[in-house]
């Protein structure tokens, strides 16, 4: 059983937590907050009460953990994810894993001096089972054209933002590297970097809110012979399928980040390609690095975790010329 410290006591941490313990592989130990108080609350709300309760970041590193999770802000990864790699803990870091390409140069840096240490970023739908049935009907695709996916989810902090622009929640701000491309428009670039490769030209129209961050925009993404368009909202919902376009078919996607409903239309017939089975979305995510965790020095686990970690890299540059593209700077930029 790998030893886990969880770091983050919202909703997505308690998920993480949930199939951690699915999988049969983990033992949550450890949790930190920077209020103990919050620590108990959430122990108590996951079921996890023989966690023992952190609010020193150094001192929970060296409580014996083996991996942490981090679900901390988006500007804290870096630096959470730093203290880990130098403690000798492996990382699994929420998305985005850094906030640009600078950080992420350290972060590598810091694996190489700490070579026995694994970081992933948890990109759930690129772990997702569903994700390479798709990438395999894309490959079977005639005359592949062009693509459109949509990702909107009207956030739960918007009219937060909304009754108070002045003193917005850390979700939209770039203090704490938010908005929707880091949010959301992670989840469709892993999909796109995944199934059809690094693209040739990448352009951000976005839509910015008054605390200088994205609330909505067009992503447009140029390849040799198609085109690819990614539209992602925090502000409004939306629902509107994803569509990959060939010549007679069409793969439509329910979701960029959930995958579960996939099938292929020729103009008079459908096709299911997959379906979601129900399962936690997290579960085939921490099954994969449990796999590497537990047996690191395998070469198939070695080539994987590589493959994950080149991923994570063109991702993160693809995220910052985005970003760069629709004039959006974070603070972490400065650093």
């Amino acid at each position: 059983m790998i030893k886990l410290g969880l770091v983050g006591t919202h909703w997505i941490t308690a998920q993480f937590a949930e199939a951690a313990i699915a999988s049969g592989n983990y033992e949550i130990v450890a949790i930190y907050s920077r209020q103990k108080k919050n620590a108990l609350a959430f122990a108590e709300q996951i079921h996890q009460t023989q966690a023992v309760l952190y609010d020193d970041f150094d001192v929970f590193l060296d409580s014996g953990i083996q991996t942490v999770y981090l679900a901390s802000p988006n500007s804290f990864h870096f630096q959470h994810a730093k203290a880990a790699i130098e403690h000798g803990v492996d990382a699994i870091v929420e998305k985005p894993v850094v906030s640009n390409p600078s950080e992420f140069k350290i972060i590598l840096d810091c694996l190489a001096n700490h070579p026995e240490v694994r970081l992933f970023e948890a990109a759930r739908n690129y772990h997702d089972a569903n994700f390479q049935a798709i990438k395999e009907a894309i490959t079977n695709l005639a005359g592949l054209q062009a693509a459109n996916l949509f990702y909107t989810h009207y956030s739960s902090r918007f009219d937060e933002y909304l009754a108070n622009p002045d003193n917005p929640p850390n979700v939209f701000t770039t203090k704490f590297s938010g908005g929707a491309l880091y949010d959301l428009g992670i989840y469709p670039l892993y999909d796109v970097v995944g199934w059809f490769g690094y693209p040739k030209e990448a352009d951000y129209q976005a839509q910015l809110l008054k605390s200088g961050v994205d609330g909505f925009g067009w992503i447009h993404l140029k390849y040799d012979n198609f085109s690819i368009g990614i539209f992602i909202s925090k502000t409004f919902n939306s629902e509107s399928q994803s569509e990959i376009f060939a010549l007679k078919e069409t793969i439509r996607i329910d979701s960029p980040s959930e995958l579960n409903q996939v099938t292929a239309f020729d103009g008079q017939n459908s096709r299911i390609i997959v379906q979601g089975n129900g399962q936690n979305p997290l579960l085939d995510e921490v099954k994969d690095f449990a796999s590497v965790l537990n047996d690191r020095y395998a070469k198939a686990n070695s080539d994987k975790y590589e493959d994950w970690l080149a991923t994570a890299s063109q991702v993160t540059q693809l995220l910052f010329d985005l970003r760069k593209s629709a004039g959006i700077r974070f603070s972490a930029d400065n650093d």
